[in-house]
């Protein structure tokens, strides 16, 4: 599957300067660099999915790769637009779709974790093609996601409209 446009996006500054040597040192180990989407971007979900707007102003950190891992798989190479597309999942438990008349609805709504997790790995074939890298992508994500949905859920973010 050929992505139309990639998205646009802006990085957000890891919060390093004016701290000392210690906490610099921590802050590099454990703070992960955050991306802002800059415009509304679209992308038709793969097997006849519907097309999908992730807003303006959304906020995320690509795909929960350890930083020991970031030389052989980085959080924004392979893995970035099925990890914006499930970060959008896991913070609002829906992703705005659009009708062919433009109407905009909530697609998955109340689907959940498993859902979302489906999602990375079917978006990640049909952008990639590494079916081993998405399947161990979404296995990881099957065991070990839960942390990052159970913190998705108490955050209850703001609706963000496209």
């Amino acid at each position: 599957m050929k992505i139309e446009h990639m998205p646009i996006l802006r990085p957000w500054p890891i919060d390093t300067k004016g701290c000392g040597a210690p906490k610099r040192l921590w802050r590099w180990i454990t703070r992960v660099r955050q991306w802002e989407v800059m415009e509304n971007w679209e992308y038709s979900l793969p097997n006849g999915g519907p097309r999908i707007v992730i807003p303006k102003g959304f906020l995320f950190d690509g795909a929960s790769i350890p930083r020991p891992l970031w030389g052989m798989l980085s959080p924004i190479g392979l893995l970035l637009i099925p990890g914006l597309i499930h970060d959008f999942g896991y913070r609002y438990d829906y992703l705005w779709a659009r009708e062919a008349d433009g109407t905009l609805y909530k697609y998955g709504k109340g689907r959940g974790q498993h859902f979302w997790d489906v999602i990375f790995k079917d978006v990640g074939k049909a952008v990639n093609g590494m079916a081993v890298i998405d399947t161990l992508g979404w296995a990881t994500l099957t065991v070990a996601g839960w942390w990052a949905w159970r913190s998705n859920r108490k955050k209850n973010s703001p609706e963000l409209l496209p």
